[in-house]
């Protein structure tokens, strides 16, 4: 077993979102003979993930006994070396994970702070702060190795403590390339297929793409496209409010399905037999499911949001769209309908995008900066 270990805190690995789904592809698939991870839990619990209002009463619990357990770990494993926390640029994540960060730093430990979401309202706030932007930097940026997960974030870090760019790394999320189906070159005589794959809720853009839809159907257009909807609503009845509103807009029946949250071999069947994926969210960080989708060649239409700006590139593999704005929507999907080799490079985009996100590749990449942090005086 090696000596030296790297301790990683999320939320509890049984939890649903982009960050856990990472992490257990990431502690899954780490390999070394001289580097180890060990996975604490914190925050939420994921049975409270429909109770809110409970969650937020239960939360300070959780967290102080987590805090607990998290700072005995420290110092009876003399093994840690490196404490790893992926907050998000949003209030709450930046104190309960900044908190970790003091303590690791009291007690010797290197640290890597591993932004995983950027609000640039949070943002604004601690950049337009004295007080905040020195609290921010002493905290998070004063001798830990930062990860982002768009060139963007890092320009953002690099503003607020000019002399801390060399410790920001630029990474994305990953994928399995072991787990892509690779899908065919739509065929001329297709129907268009496209996919949404996320949670369903408004921060996703879920209400303007269907108000694009009921668009495409007023203006006799609807008949070129398939859409499935796919994923868990953030609050009960929320997709049965999305159904109503495409019946009442007389949407036929048949073009748009919701087969609620699909997981597995069956989630990259999907993506194999659709041909577009449209996420037009509010914000993001790096999202798995664009990165799955360019893996499996699907024509990526989406906002130019966090690393999405990085990983798109329009006319290539996808489009960009406005953020907020369905008849964006519905001009990127009329120009798919209206250029039929808009993903004729799918197959090509599909093995060079499954080799470039694979989780092999991001775990070297780590396990090589956990060693140069290791052996940093």
């Amino acid at each position: 077993m090696p000596l030296n270990k790297v301790f990683i805190l999320t939320n509890p690995l049984n939890h649903e979102g982009g960050v856990v789904n990472y992490y257990n592809l990431f502690l899954k698939h780490f390999e070394s003979n001289t580097v180890s991870l060990k996975h604490g839990s914190i925050g939420s619990r994921a049975f409270l993930f429909y109770y809110p209002i409970l969650k937020r009463l239960l939360y300070p619990f959780f967290y102080l006994f987590d805090l607990l357990a998290y700072t005995l770990t420290l110092i009876f494993d003399r093994n840690i070396k490196i404490v790893q926390v992926s907050p998000s640029l949003i209030p709450v994540p930046l104190i309960r994970d900044g908190l970790l960060v003091v303590v690791a730093k009291l007690l010797g430990k290197k640290v890597v702070v591993f932004y995983r979401g950027w609000k640039l309202p949070t943002y604004h706030k601690i950049a337009e702060s004295n007080r905040l932007r020195k609290l921010f930097n002493f905290v998070f940026q004063k001798n830990t190795l930062q990860v982002v997960l768009a060139s963007s974030f890092k320009n953002d870090l690099v503003k607020l403590n000019p002399k801390k760019a060399s410790n920001i790394l630029i990474t994305t999320t990953a994928i399995d390339k072991s787990e892509i189906v690779r899908g065919e070159t739509l065929e001329e005589s297709d129907s268009i297929k496209v996919l949404f794959l996320g949670r369903i809720q408004d921060l996703k853009g879920i209400e303007e793409l269907i108000d694009a839809i009921i668009t495409l159907n007023k203006t006799n257009q609807l008949e070129h496209f398939k859409f499935t909807i796919v994923g868990h609503e953030n609050k009960t009845g929320y997709t049965n409010q999305l159904k109503e509103k495409l019946k009442g807009n007389n949407v036929p029946e048949g073009i748009v399905d919701f087969p609620g949250r699909v997981t597995g071999t069956d989630k990259f069947a999907l993506y194999a037999a659709n041909d577009i994926y449209i996420l037009p969210s509010y914000t993001e960080g790096c999202p798995n499911s664009v990165l799955e989708a360019l893996a499996s060649g699907l024509f990526c239409i989406t906002t130019r949001v966090g690393a999405l700006s990085d990983l798109v590139v329009p006319g290539k593999n996808g489009l960009f769209v406005d953020v907020k704005n369905s008849e964006s929507i519905v001009k990127s999907l009329q120009f798919c309908n209206d250029n039929k080799t808009y993903n004729e490079n799918r197959i090509a985009n599909s093995a060079y995008y499954c080799n470039a996100f694979d989780i092999r590749e991001i775990t070297n990449l780590f396990e090589t900066k956990y060693l140069e942090l290791i052996e940093k005086r």
